[in-house]
């Protein structure tokens, strides 16, 4: 027996034989591996984007929901749409968009719909009052049977945030004030940080989305909703089998690493889709860093860690509502005229939580802005 395993291992192509069987098999080994790592990698690094960009888009909300429930409270432009005043409507809403624009060099869009879904005023283009919108418009039909407002994503005549309060006089309502945003800002965040971000609305909404029928087709499954493209990023759409890419959620396609987030509405019906492009450098780059932090791509500032801290301290706070953490998060920001109504309000709110919750409620408020105390 010894004497076979001399003859065998004395034979050169046999030695040679058995240490390629084993390096084949260390090598399978090695490769299979590298696989799951990048499998696990790219899986952390979409969970991370989606993260990110949640984050985005809820900042963007917040933000048209704040101005909205100030424009609410504009006794004077509540009046014009009692009186059904279109030209008085008009010039109160844009004088106030103007002060904003003026002393916060921030651009709102804004308009005011009737009851029975009809432009009443629009800041940006007033060509349109009296124009109706009830077909483009099936989420107003949210306010039937509530009262509270809402900042969600819809489509209308265009694909974008609104974010809309319900006005009453005497216990009828008179219509809506709402504010608007096209992703600006979450855009803005993206392409600052070498990122593309693509906005695709579901082409099931062609008919109602009347001001996109000119934006490009996305196969026969999306409508392209960025305001800026190139002819590269469409040939990279174009191209992707959006069947397989739900499924998987990421793909690497024509070079990138693209990763798939659906687009919820208000209803939380999905309606299109985000899509993420990062080059296999970005990638490579972000799988080699020590603790795989989005912060190695992403360099979140102080100040927006800080929203992001916030953000989950009031979402854990015992509200029985998002509009009543909405009215905490705006106390500090309403103005001086408005504050009386302001606190009328929530009072109104807050009297309905027991002491418990209330305790609960200013721990978590209280523990954010220490927080905030203490980055500089």
């Amino acid at each position: 027996m010894i004497e076979k395993w001399m003859v065998l291992f004395g034979n050169k192509k046999i030695i040679a034989a058995i240490f390629l069987v084993i390096m084949g098999v260390l090598g399978a080994i090695f490769v299979h591996l590298e696989k799951e790592v990048t499998s696990q990698t790219l899986q952390k690094l979409s969970d991370q984007l989606s993260m990110v960009l949640n984050n985005q888009l809820d900042k963007e909300r917040s933000t048209a929901l704040r101005y909205s429930l100030i424009l609410s409270q504009n006794s004077d432009l509540n009046y014009a749409l009692e009186q059904e005043d279109e030209e008085k409507g008009f010039k109160i809403l844009s004088e106030v968009m103007e002060s904003i624009q003026l002393y916060t060099n921030t651009v709102i869009r804004s308009q005011i719909i009737t009851s029975d879904y009809f432009i009443f005023a629009r800041s940006w283009d007033n060509s349109y009052a009296g124009m109706p919108l009830d077909f483009h418009r099936p989420d107003l039909l949210y306010f039937q049977n509530h009262k509270k407002p809402r900042a969600a994503i819809e489509v209308g005549r265009k694909l974008g945030i609104k974010a809309t309060v319900p006005v009453y006089h005497e216990e009828k309502m008179i219509g809506f004030v709402e504010v608007v945003s096209f992703f600006e800002s979450t855009q803005e965040y993206f392409d600052r940080l070498g990122i593309d971000l693509y906005i695709l609305m579901d082409e099931r909404f062609y008919e109602t989305a009347v001001f996109m029928q000119e934006s490009p087709a996305i196969g026969k499954e999306y409508i392209l909703a960025n305001p800026k493209y190139t002819q590269s990023d469409l040939k990279l759409l174009k191209a992707i089998n959006f069947k397989a890419f739900k499924q998987a959620r990421v793909i690497f396609h024509q070079g990138k690493y693209l990763f798939y987030e659906p687009m919820k509405n208000g209803e939380g019906e999905t309606i299109g889709a985000f899509v993420f492009s990062l080059t296999e450098k970005q990638v490579s780059a972000y799988s080699h860093s020590d603790k795989e932090d989005i912060s190695f791509l992403i360099h979140l500032s102080r100040d927006e860690l800080y929203d992001v801290m916030m953000k989950k301290s009031m979402n854990n706070a015992l509200f029985q509502s998002t509009y009543d953490k909405d009215l905490l998060y705006l106390k500090d920001v309403v103005a001086p005229e408005d504050r009386e109504l302001f606190l009328e309000e929530a009072r109104e709110r807050f009297n309905t939580y027991s002491k418990e919750e209330l305790i609960g409620i200013l721990l978590n408020y209280k523990v954010s802005k220490e927080v905030k105390g203490e980055i500089r």
